[in-house]
C-alpha cells in the first residue's frame, strides 16, 4: 500500500514538472520573433532581440528552419543552449559579443548545415567546440579574436567544405587540421599569417576550388618555398599574396617571385640550409609552432564593437577617423584624406590607390545609405546586410570596384543596369540571397567580370543569352538552387575553366547546344543532383568519358530508377541504362572535330543516325600529292632512259623514203601513247584526289 502511494506521488509531480516545463518553454514565433515561410524553409528572425539564452524558446518541432539570432546578448553557449533546435537548417549568430562555448553547445543540431559566428568575441577554437554538428558544411567565423585553433577542431565535421576564418589573429595552423575535412574553400584573410608548411596542412586541402591569402604579413624566404611551390602546382582560385618582409620583397607578389627570389643562393649558410631543407624534404616539414593562446595584439578596447579593425601592426588608424569614419592606412604612406561611409571600416593598401571598405553587418537597407561615398573604392564588402533590392543608380560612382561582395543578404530584385558601371568588376559575390532568374540585362556592363558567385540562392529558371555579355568569365558558381533545365548556348560566349552545379535539380542534362559549348578539361561539379539514369542520360555518360572530358570534381551518382539509385553512372554498362535500345550505341556516337579541343555530343534520334566521317587535313593532302609527284617524275624519267637505250642498242639499217624502220617506229608511236595515257591518268588522280580531300573536309 504504501509503495503504491509513493509511486502514484511521483507520477504526479512528474506531471507537474513537465507542465511547468511546456508553460516556461514559449512558442518561439508567437513572442518577439518573426516567422515567415519562403521556399517551404521557415525564416524564424529573432535579431536584436536581447536575448541572453534560447533554451527556453520552443521552435516549431515538424518544419526545417532558418534561425537569425544575430545581434543579441549571447555572451556564452551553455551546454544544450540547442538542444530544441534538431530542425535548424540555418544559424546566425553574428554580432553577439560572444567569447566563449561550452562543450555541447549546439548538440541536438544534427540537421544543421550552416553556422555564422562572425563578429564575436572568440579566441580559440577547440576540439570540442563543434560536437554535434556532423552535417556541417558551411562554418563562418570572421571577425573574432581567434589565435588558435586546436588539432582536432574540425576533425568530426567530415561534410564540412566552406570555412571562413578572416579577419583574425591567427599566426599560425596547426598540423593535421584540415586532415578529416574535405574543404572547397577556404579564407584565411587579414591574419597574422607569416608561412603555412606544406606537411599538415596544405598537403590535406587537395580539393581546394578557393583559397584567399590577402592581408597577411607574408615573411618571403626561404621558409615560404613549400607555399610558393603549392601555388605553382595548383590551378584554383588564390587571392593576392604579398610580402611583408624582407624589405627588399615588401610589396611583390609572391606569385611572381621565382625560388631564387626567395632564397637567394648568396645568402648566408642557415638561408641556404633552409632551402635545401625546403627543396628535398618538403614532406617532413613541419608547421610553425602556435605560440601561447594569449598573444600580443591590440588590446580590445582599441577595437569598438561592430567596427572591426584589423589588428594587423603595420597598420594605425587614421587621426581623421571622426570626419572620415575609421580608415585604416600603412604606415609607409603618407595620410591622404579618404573619405569612408559612416559604421564602415575602410583600409588602403600599398599595393595599389583604391580603397577595401567593408560594411558587412551593418544592417543597411539599401546601397545609397553608404554616406558619405568612398574614396576611390577597389573592394567593397556589404556581406549580411538587410539589402533586398539593388537599384539602378546604387553604384554609379563605384566604377572603380575590383571586388563587390553582396553575399548573405536579402536580395529579391536586381534592376536592369544596376552593374553597368562597373566596367573594371572582376568578382562578384551574390550568394545567399533570393534571386528567382537571372537574365541578360541583370547582368550589363560586366564585360571583366571573372568570378561569379551565385551559389544558396532559389534560382529556379536562367534565360537564354544571360552570361553572353560576360566574355572573360572564367569561374561560375550555380550550387544549392532549384535549376531543372539550362538553355541552349547559354555558356557559348564565356570562357569558363570552372563550373558548380552541384545540388540543383538536374535530372539530366543536354549535350548538344549546352554542355558542347564549354571548353575542354573543365572543372566542374555534377553531384547532389536527383540523375535520372535512364536513355535520356546517355549524352551525358558519352560526354563526360570522352577523351577530351572535362574534369569532373565529383561523381555523378544515379537517384533513378530505383534500380540504380545510389550507382555511380561511370561504373554503369549502356545496356543498364537503356535495355530497349538495341541500336543505341549508334544513336549516341560522339561526333568529334580532332582540330578543337570542344567534345560535342549529338542527341539520340530514332530516325536520324549520324555518319563518323574521317577528316583528311590540309597538311596530308599536300603531302600526298607531292609524294605522288615526285614518283611520277622519277617513273617517268626512268621509263625514257630506258627508251634512250634501247634505241641506241638496235643497229643501224639503212633506210629510204620507201623503207622505213617499223620496229623503231613503232616503239616512238608506243612511247607517245604511253606518256598520254600516263598524263590522262596521273591528271584524273589529283582531280579525284583534290575532290576527294575537299568533300571530306566539308563533311
Amino acid at each position: 500500500m504504501l509503495s503504491g502511494v509513493w509511486f502514484l506521488s511521483v507520477l504526479t509531480v512528474a506531471g507537474i514538472l513537465q507542465t511547468e516545463s511546456r508553460k516556461t518553454a514559449k512558442d518561439i514565433c508567437k513572442i518577439r520573433c518573426l516567422c515567415e515561410e519562403k521556399e517551404n524553409v521557415l525564416n524564424i528572425n529573432c535579431e536584436n532581440k536581447g536575448f541572453t539564452t534560447v533554451s527556453l524558446l520552443q521552435p516549431p518541432q515538424y518544419r526545417i528552419y532558418q534561425l537569425f539570432l544575430n545581434g543579441n546578448l549571447l555572451t556564452r553557449l551553455y551546454p544544450n543552449e540547442f538542444v530544441n533546435y534538431s530542425n535548424a537548417v540555418t544559424l546566425h549568430l553574428g554580432n553577439n559579443g560572444l567569447a566563449e562555448i561550452r562543450t555541447g553547445a549546439f548538440s541536438g543540431l544534427k540537421t544543421l548545415k550552416r553556422l555564422h559566428l562572425n563578429n564575436n568575441k572568440l579566441e580559440v577554437l577547440r576540439e570540442d567546440t563543434f560536437l554535434g554538428l556532423e552535417s556541417l558544411e558551411y562554418l563562418q567565423a570572421d571577425y573574432n579574436y581567434i589565435s588558435a585553433i586546436e588539432a582536432g577542431a574540425f576533425s568530426k565535421l567530415n561534410k564540412l567544405k566552406v570555412l571562413i576564418l578572416n579577419d583574425n589573429l591567427l599566426l599560425s595552423l596547426p598540423s593535421n587540421v584540415f586532415r578529416f575535412v574535405l574543404l572547397t574553400h577556404l579564407d584565411l584573410r587579414g591574419n597574422r599569417l607569416k608561412v603555412m608548411p606544406f606537411a599538415g596542412v596544405l598537403e590535406h586541402i587537395g580539393g581546394i576550388m578557393e583559397i584567399q591569402l590577402e592581408e597577411n604579413p607574408w615573411n618571403c624566404t626561404c621558409d615560404l618555398l613549400p607555399l610558393k611551390a603549392w601555388l605553382d602546382t595548383i590551378t584554383v582560385f588564390v587571392g593576392e599574396i604579398v610580402c611583408e618582409t624582407p624589405f627588399r620583397l615588401h610589396g611583390k607578389d609572391v606569385t611572381q617571385l621565382t625560388r631564387q627570389d626567395l632564397c637567394p643562393r648568396k645568402s648566408a649558410s642557415d638561408s641556404s640550409q633552409r632551402g635545401s631543407h625546403a627543396d628535398t624534404h618538403i614532406q617532413r616539414l613541419s608547421p610553425t609552432v602556435n605560440p601561447a593562446l594569449n598573444p600580443t595584439r591590440a588590446p580590445k578596447a582599441s577595437r569598438p564593437p561592430k567596427m572591426r579593425n584589423r589588428p594587423t601592426p603595420r597598420v594605425t588608424v587614421s587621426k581623421d577617423r571622426q570626419s572620415f569614419g575609421p580608415i585604416m592606412v600603412y604606415q609607409t604612406k603618407s595620410p591622404v584624406p579618404l573619405t569612408c561611409p559612416s559604421s564602415c571600416v575602410c583600409t588602403s593598401q600599398s599595393s595599389d590607390n583604391g580603397l577595401n571598405v567593408n560594411c558587412q553587418e551593418r544592417k543597411f537597407t539599401n546601397i545609397s545609405d553608404l554616406q558619405p561615398k568612398p574614396t576611390s573604392p577597389k573592394k567593397l564588402y556589404l556581406t549580411g546586410n538587410y539589402l533586398q533590392t539593388v537599384y539602378k543608380n546604387d553604384l554609379l560612382e563605384y566604377s572603380s570596384l575590383d571586388l563587390l561582395h553582396l553575399g548573405n543578404n536579402r536580395i529579391a530584385v536586381i534592376q536592369e543596369g544596376a552593374f553597368s558601371n562597373l566596367t573594371s568588376l572582376r568578382r562578384l559575390y551574390l550568394n545567399g540571397n533570393y534571386l528567382e532568374v537571372l537574365y541578360p540585362s541583370m547582368f550589363d556592363g560586366l564585360q571583366s567580370l571573372q568570378y561569379l558567385y551565385l551559389e544558396y540562392n532559389v534560382i529556379k529558371e536562367i534565360k537564354p543569352l544571360t552570361f553572353d555579355a560576360l566574355i572573360n568569365l572564367q569561374l561560375l558558381f550555380l550550387n544549392n538552387n532549384l535549376l531543372r533545365s539550362l538553355p541552349d548556348n547559354i555558356f557559348g560566349g564565356t570562357a569558363l575553366t570552372r563550373l558548380n552545379l552541384r545540388n540543383n535539380h538536374f535530372s539530366h542534362l543536354p549535350v548538344k547546344g549546352v554542355l558542347d559549348q564549354l571548353p575542354a578539361f573543365i572543372q566542374i561539379d555534377l553531384q547532389e543532383n536527383p540523375w535520372d539514369c535512364t536513355c535520356d542520360i546517355m549524352g551525358l555518360k558519352d560526354w563526360t568519358e570522352h577523351a577530351n572530358s572535362p574534369v569532373i570534381i565529383n561523381e555523378v551518382t544515379c537517384e533513378s530508377p530505383a534500380k540504380h539509385a545510389g550507382e555511380i553512372l561511370k561504373f554503369l554498362g549502356r545496356e543498364a541504362i537503356c535495355p530497349d535500345s538495341p541500336n543505341l550505341s549508334d544513336g549516341t556516337i560522339l561526333s568529334m572535330n580532332h582540330n578543337t579541343d570542344t567534345p560535342r555530343s549529338l542527341s539520340v534520334s530514332p530516325s536520324s543516325y549520324p555518319e563518323l566521317h574521317t577528316e583528311v587535313p590540309l597538311s596530308v593532302l599536300i603531302l600526298g600529292l607531292l609524294v605522288v609527284f615526285i614518283l611520277s617524275v622519277c617513273f617517268g624519267a626512268g621509263l625514257f632512259v630506258f627508251v634512250l637505250k634501247r634505241r641506241k642498242g638496235v643497229p643501224s639499217v639503212p633506210r629510204n623514203a620507201n623503207n622505213l624502220d617499223e620496229p623503231s617506229a613503232n616503239m616512238n608511236v608506243s612511247t607517245v601513247h604511253f606518256f598520254i595515257y600516263f598524263a590522262y591518268v596521273f591528271v584524273s588522280f589529283v582531280s579525284s584526289f583534290f575532290q576527294c580531300g575537299s568533300g571530306k573536309r566539308r563533311l
